[in-house]
Protein backbone atom coordinates (compact mmCIF):
# COMPACT_ATOMS: atom_id res chain seq x y z
CA UNK A 1 0.00 0.00 0.00
CA UNK A 2 1.08 3.08 -0.76
CA UNK A 3 2.20 5.92 1.61
CA UNK A 4 0.09 8.34 1.00
CA UNK A 5 -2.66 5.66 0.97
CA UNK A 6 -1.49 4.78 5.26
CA UNK A 7 -1.65 8.09 5.85
CA UNK A 8 -5.14 8.66 4.25
CA UNK A 9 -6.30 5.41 6.15
CA UNK A 10 -5.31 6.48 10.00
CA UNK A 11 -6.58 10.04 9.01
CA UNK A 12 -10.10 8.85 8.84
CA UNK A 13 -12.09 8.99 11.88
CA UNK A 14 -14.01 5.26 12.46
CA UNK A 15 -17.08 7.12 13.46
CA UNK A 16 -17.72 9.82 11.31
CA UNK A 17 -15.80 8.25 8.36
CA UNK A 18 -14.70 11.37 7.82
CA UNK A 19 -10.84 13.25 8.24
CA UNK A 20 -9.72 14.11 11.00
CA UNK A 21 -7.39 18.27 11.46
CA UNK A 22 -7.79 20.40 8.61
CA UNK A 23 -8.05 19.09 5.00
CA UNK A 24 -5.39 21.88 4.21
CA UNK A 25 -2.31 19.95 6.57
CA UNK A 26 -3.61 16.68 4.88
CA UNK A 27 -3.49 17.57 1.37
CA UNK A 28 -0.25 19.35 2.01
CA UNK A 29 1.17 15.93 3.65
CA UNK A 30 -0.31 13.88 0.91
CA UNK A 31 1.52 15.50 -1.68
CA UNK A 32 4.59 14.87 0.47
CA UNK A 33 4.14 11.50 1.09
CA UNK A 34 3.91 10.71 -2.95
CA UNK A 35 7.52 12.55 -2.78
CA UNK A 36 8.90 10.21 -0.20
CA UNK A 37 7.62 7.59 -1.66
CA UNK A 38 9.05 7.99 -5.17
CA UNK A 39 12.32 8.87 -2.68
CA UNK A 40 12.46 5.30 -0.92
CA UNK A 41 11.93 3.70 -4.38
CA UNK A 42 15.16 5.71 -5.46
CA UNK A 43 13.27 7.23 -8.08
CA UNK A 44 14.19 10.95 -6.64
CA UNK A 45 16.90 12.45 -4.86
CA UNK A 46 16.33 15.35 -2.74
CA UNK A 47 19.31 17.66 -2.10
CA UNK A 48 19.91 17.61 2.03
CA UNK A 49 19.86 21.07 4.07
CA UNK A 50 24.08 21.54 4.23
CA UNK A 51 23.83 22.01 0.70
CA UNK A 52 22.84 25.41 1.02
CA UNK A 53 19.77 27.53 0.96
CA UNK A 54 19.29 27.94 -2.44
CA UNK A 55 20.27 23.97 -3.43
CA UNK A 56 18.31 22.36 0.26
CA UNK A 57 15.01 20.59 -0.78
CA UNK A 58 15.50 20.50 -4.60
CA UNK A 59 14.76 17.44 -6.48
CA UNK A 60 16.06 15.35 -8.59
CA UNK A 61 14.66 12.60 -10.96
CA UNK A 62 16.73 9.46 -11.08
CA UNK A 63 14.67 6.83 -12.35
CA UNK A 64 12.27 8.68 -14.72
CA UNK A 65 10.30 5.06 -15.66
CA UNK A 66 6.66 4.36 -14.93
CA UNK A 67 5.37 3.15 -11.68
CA UNK A 68 2.19 1.07 -10.94
CA UNK A 69 0.68 4.33 -9.90
CA UNK A 70 -0.71 7.13 -12.00
CA UNK A 71 -0.24 9.53 -8.88
CA UNK A 72 3.51 8.80 -8.49
CA UNK A 73 3.80 8.88 -12.74
CA UNK A 74 1.74 12.51 -12.75
CA UNK A 75 4.58 13.63 -9.91
CA UNK A 76 7.61 12.11 -11.94
CA UNK A 77 6.25 13.48 -15.11
CA UNK A 78 6.27 17.23 -13.61
CA UNK A 79 9.81 16.82 -12.18
CA UNK A 80 11.35 15.77 -15.70
CA UNK A 81 9.40 18.67 -17.48
CA UNK A 82 11.03 21.43 -15.08
CA UNK A 83 14.12 20.34 -13.58
CA UNK A 84 15.32 21.82 -10.03
CA UNK A 85 11.80 22.40 -8.36
CA UNK A 86 11.85 22.35 -4.53
CA UNK A 87 9.65 20.03 -2.21
CA UNK A 88 8.24 23.10 -0.26
CA UNK A 89 6.20 24.64 -3.43
CA UNK A 90 5.35 21.16 -4.98
CA UNK A 91 3.42 20.27 -1.94
CA UNK A 92 2.12 23.64 -1.05
CA UNK A 93 -1.63 24.42 -1.25
CA UNK A 94 -0.93 27.62 -2.60
CA UNK A 95 1.89 27.61 -5.30
CA UNK A 96 1.02 27.35 -8.69
CA UNK A 97 -0.82 23.52 -9.74
CA UNK A 98 0.37 21.91 -6.67
CA UNK A 99 0.73 18.24 -6.44
CA UNK A 100 -2.13 18.01 -3.77
CA UNK A 101 -4.45 19.20 -5.96
CA UNK A 102 -6.95 16.60 -6.61
CA UNK A 103 -5.00 13.80 -4.88
CA UNK A 104 -7.15 13.15 -1.75
CA UNK A 105 -10.37 12.60 -3.92
CA UNK A 106 -8.20 9.97 -6.27
CA UNK A 107 -6.62 7.85 -3.38
CA UNK A 108 -10.14 7.58 -1.18
CA UNK A 109 -11.52 6.28 -4.74
CA UNK A 110 -8.51 4.23 -4.98
CA UNK A 111 -8.80 2.89 -1.94
CA UNK A 112 -12.89 2.00 -2.71
CA UNK A 113 -12.32 0.67 -5.21
CA UNK A 114 -10.12 -2.16 -3.60
CA UNK A 115 -12.46 -2.82 -0.97
CA UNK A 116 -10.42 -0.97 2.17
CA UNK A 117 -13.21 1.42 1.91
CA UNK A 118 -16.58 2.08 0.99
CA UNK A 119 -18.51 5.52 0.47
CA UNK A 120 -21.73 6.74 2.07
CA UNK A 121 -23.72 9.66 0.84
CA UNK A 122 -25.93 11.66 3.69
CA UNK A 123 -29.56 11.96 2.35
CA UNK A 124 -30.17 15.18 2.78
CA UNK A 125 -26.94 17.06 1.58
CA UNK A 126 -25.21 14.00 -0.12
CA UNK A 127 -21.87 14.47 1.72
CA UNK A 128 -19.32 12.03 1.14
CA UNK A 129 -18.16 9.27 3.79
CA UNK A 130 -16.03 7.01 4.13
CA UNK A 131 -16.40 4.18 6.53
CA UNK A 132 -13.75 0.81 6.80
CA UNK A 133 -14.66 -2.25 4.90
CA UNK A 134 -11.52 -4.23 5.30
CA UNK A 135 -9.66 -2.96 8.99
CA UNK A 136 -7.01 -5.25 8.25
CA UNK A 137 -4.87 -2.41 6.44
CA UNK A 138 -5.62 0.28 8.49
CA UNK A 139 -4.92 -2.00 11.64
CA UNK A 140 -1.32 -2.84 10.77
CA UNK A 141 -0.55 0.53 9.90
CA UNK A 142 -1.54 1.67 13.46
CA UNK A 143 0.23 -1.46 15.33
CA UNK A 144 3.27 0.24 13.27
CA UNK A 145 2.72 3.61 14.87
CA UNK A 146 1.82 2.11 18.13
CA UNK A 147 5.40 0.05 17.99
CA UNK A 148 7.18 2.88 17.48
CA UNK A 149 6.10 5.86 19.26
CA UNK A 150 4.42 3.90 22.58
CA UNK A 151 6.46 0.57 22.62
CA UNK A 152 10.27 2.54 21.57
CA UNK A 153 10.15 -0.42 19.05
CA UNK A 154 12.87 0.52 15.62
CA UNK A 155 10.52 1.35 12.80
CA UNK A 156 11.18 1.12 9.29
CA UNK A 157 12.49 3.73 7.54
CA UNK A 158 9.25 3.80 6.24
CA UNK A 159 7.07 3.91 9.00
CA UNK A 160 9.53 7.43 10.51
CA UNK A 161 8.63 8.44 6.95
CA UNK A 162 5.04 8.02 7.74
CA UNK A 163 5.49 9.32 11.53
CA UNK A 164 7.02 12.62 10.26
CA UNK A 165 3.84 13.14 8.06
CA UNK A 166 1.56 12.80 10.21
CA UNK A 167 3.28 15.15 12.99
CA UNK A 168 4.19 17.78 10.56
CA UNK A 169 0.25 17.98 9.75
CA UNK A 170 -1.00 18.25 13.25
CA UNK A 171 -3.04 14.67 12.70
CA UNK A 172 -0.61 12.26 14.88
CA UNK A 173 -1.45 13.14 18.44
CA UNK A 174 -5.31 12.74 17.73
CA UNK A 175 -4.42 9.10 16.84
CA UNK A 176 -3.51 8.92 20.21
CA UNK A 177 -5.41 8.92 23.62
CA UNK A 178 -4.78 12.22 25.80
CA UNK A 179 -2.47 10.12 28.73
CA UNK A 180 -0.16 8.84 25.79
CA UNK A 181 -0.08 12.02 23.80
CA UNK A 182 3.14 13.54 25.55
CA UNK A 183 4.99 10.54 25.13
CA UNK A 184 4.20 10.37 21.11
CA UNK A 185 5.22 14.26 21.05
CA UNK A 186 8.72 13.23 22.42
CA UNK A 187 9.46 10.02 20.38
CA UNK A 188 7.73 11.68 17.00
CA UNK A 189 9.92 14.57 16.80
CA UNK A 190 13.48 12.18 18.10
CA UNK A 191 12.53 10.31 14.93
CA UNK A 192 11.60 12.56 12.76
CA UNK A 193 14.51 15.23 13.47
CA UNK A 194 15.90 16.68 10.50
CA UNK A 195 13.29 15.26 8.29
CA UNK A 196 13.04 16.73 4.88
CA UNK A 197 9.43 16.40 3.98
CA UNK A 198 8.41 16.84 7.63
CA UNK A 199 9.90 20.48 6.93
CA UNK A 200 8.68 21.03 3.51
CA UNK A 201 5.19 20.05 4.87
CA UNK A 202 5.45 22.66 8.32
CA UNK A 203 6.83 25.29 5.89
CA UNK A 204 4.29 24.89 3.45
CA UNK A 205 1.09 24.82 5.71
CA UNK A 206 2.64 28.27 7.45
CA UNK A 207 3.26 29.92 4.14
CA UNK A 208 -0.45 28.70 3.42
CA UNK A 209 -1.71 29.91 6.70
CA UNK A 210 -0.19 33.37 6.05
Amino acid sequence: MALADELLLVALDDTSGRTVGAKMNLDTALAAALLVELALAERISVAPAEAGWLERGKVTVINGRPTDDPDLDAVLAKLLAKEGQKVKNLVSTVSWRPISRGLRDRRLARLVQQGVLVENRTEVLGLRRYLTRDSGPQQEVRARLKSALIDGLTPTERTVALIALLEASGILHKLFPAEQRKLVKTRARQLSEGDWAAKAVKDAIAEASG
